[in-house]
């Protein structure tokens, strides 16, 4: 494995890789400051030289002081017809913290110069527009991203659904199609091509609040129906702001998607094999069932299969970058996981990301810290196991170190609470201790931009002044980043929330209470043993909740 970070600034984020030839494109931003809004989408292109591999040097693709600087959401450059480069970032559109849209450049000259294009969307309303891919078709490329313009009255419901939208895009953007009318509000979005043209795979979103993964196909006689990859059943009332990738092999007709999902509070990567272009799909593979964090990427082998990397379990606040071989029909991957990287289980480590180059994979993360940045590594195919011989013995690969059973805490009614710090909305240091307040404590993990979290926010206050009166502590844990500081501190004046709010800018809280969505809520007795949890929103006048907040409260 040869380390190649790229030739970012120290502090860059969100890498995104496109495969280009025999090497790949890289596109990161530089805050000008840490958790800043200001700052620079830079890109560079890594190829094989003599001795090994190496950078262009980077160009800017746009600077600006009001760009949308999120963990999952992340700006991208891809390669179209004629060495065309097609790029995309996100920008504020209003003064909402979550307010932004997808804006488009072009460059004829391997991004020595872009063109502005505007917006992919003719909507400004101050809404989310984000999670785009990319994907180069005939004439141009193609654009799929959420739209959140039926979100503007703001809730969710028949009027206020984000939408799945797609334009072509040429020299200028073309019209837009809503292709799936309800989707999942905060997962990332994968695109790749087929023999019959372009395709999408994302979370969908039922009435029944199941999200499992849907693909949309371009066909001879336009867009496809929505379908399922797969009916995993994951029934999730929050943001797993966790999305699935997709890859394409040459032939046109073999087409690989990988996707986290977490049905029964079992959390898994699958991986599952289409031969017709995504009409169907075989039996989906269990890449890792040991609690993984997800955030999966894929890509084809060159040899028949696909190489999936994602983040896999770990203890505290570190996990690894993981890669594993699948192979269409197979029962189960070839050979165990091969380790990349140690990397950081909070939302500070984002999306890692891959791509292929030749006879090579390339891995892209972000390493968090003080100041971090984005790292790289070029992994030769042959040193992953099973690539030749589907009965060979996996050799010298690294292996999942976690053991399958280990948690980062147990869960489970009658656990003691976790041992947690965060700090107050003034800065100052915090630690949950419900044993040693004596008062039954309702914690509730949320964010400003998970739309559920935020409608929750009045049930809670709801409780706060039904049930305090009678002891009970009701802490809310803001897992936004730095940059979103303000605005928590801004809804919570805004909405007079009247309970306690901790600042936990690096998501220590979703390792610390083994959350793969937000919202989650936990209530611990007055000795600060857990008798009630919920993953996902809780509803008003929940029996079981209100039982077990009569019992911990007598």
């Amino acid at each position: 494995v040869e380390r190649v970070d790229p030739p970012a600034s120290p502090g860059a984020v969100t890498p995104h890789l496109a495969a280009s030839g025999d090497g790949v494109w890289m596109t990161w931003f530089e805050p000008a400051s840490p958790g800043a809004g200001a700052g620079e989408v830079a890109m560079a292109r890594l190829s094989p030289r003599a001795g090994g591999w190496g950078w262009s040097e980077p160009r800017p693709v746009a600077r600006g002081e009001r760009f949308f600087a999120n963990w999952a959401d992340f700006p991208s450059v891809h390669p179209g017809p004629g060495g065309v480069l097609l790029a995309h970032w996100l920008e504020m559109m209003g003064e909402g913290a979550y307010a932004y849209g997808v804006s488009l450049a072009r460059s004829a000259d391997g991004g020595a110069t872009w063109i502005p294009l505007g917006r992919a969307h003719d909507d400004s309303s101050p809404t989310e527009h984000g999670f785009a891919s990319m994907v180069a078709e005939a004439g141009g490329f193609r654009v799929f991203w959420l739209d959140g313009r039926g979100m503007a009255g703001g809730g969710h419901g028949a009027e206020g659904d984000m939408t799945l939208m797609t334009a072509a895009v040429g020299e200028s953007v073309g019209s837009g199609e809503v292709i799936d009318a309800r989707v999942c509000d905060c997962c990332q979005t994968g695109a790749a091509v087929t023999g019959e043209g372009p395709v999408v795979v994302y979370r969908d979103r039922s009435g029944q609040e199941v999200r499992d993964i849907a693909i949309v196909r371009r066909t001879r006689t336009g867009w496809s129906a929505p379908a399922p990859v797969h009916q995993d059943g994951w029934v999730v009332p929050g943001c797993p702001v966790n999305g699935p990738a997709v890859a394409a092999a040459p032939d046109g007709r073999t087409l690989v998607v990988a996707w986290f999902t977490a049905p029964s509070n079992e959390p898994r990567v699958l991986a599952a094999f289409s031969h017709d272009g995504g009409a169907a799909f075989d039996p989906p593979v269990v890449v890792d069932d040991r609690e993984p964090v997800g955030r999966v990427s894929v890509a084809m082998d060159g040899r028949g299969g696909a190489v999936v990397g994602w983040v896999g379990g770990g203890e505290g606040d570190e996990a690894e970058l993981l890669l594993r071989r699948v192979r269409p029909g197979g029962a189960a991957p070839a050979g165990p996981p091969f380790a990349v990287a140690r990397v950081a289980r909070a939302r500070a480590g984002g999306f890692p990301r891959l791509a292929r180059a030749e006879d090579r994979l390339v891995a892209a993360w972000t390493e968090a810290g003080r100041p971090g940045g984005v790292r790289a590594a070029v992994i030769p195919m042959d040193l992953l196991p099973g690539g030749e011989d589907p009965e060979a013995e996996p050799g010298a690969s690294v292996e999942a170190r976690r053991p399958r059973d280990a948690r980062p805490w147990d869960r489970q009614p009658g656990s003691m609470a976790p041992d947690y710090a965060a700090r107050t909305l003034e800065g100052e240091p915090a630690r949950l201790a419900p044993a040693r307040s004596r008062k039954p404590t309702l914690v509730n993990v949320w964010a400003t931009w998970c739309v559920p979290c935020r409608e929750e926010l009045p049930l809670l206050a709801d409780l706060h002044h039904r049930f305090s009166p009678r002891g009970l502590e009701v802490v809310g844990i803001s897992v936004d980043d730095a940059l979103s500081a303000g605005d928590v501190r801004s809804l919570a004046g805004r909405e007079r929330i009247p309970y306690t709010i901790l600042l936990d800018p690096d998501d220590r809280a979703s390792s610390v209470f083994g959350l793969s969505m937000l919202p989650g809520s936990f209530l611990f007795d007055a000795q600060g043993i857990l008798v009630w949890r919920r993953d996902g929103v809780i509803h008003r006048d929940d029996p079981e909740l209100e039982r077990a907040l009569h019992e911990a409260l007598r």
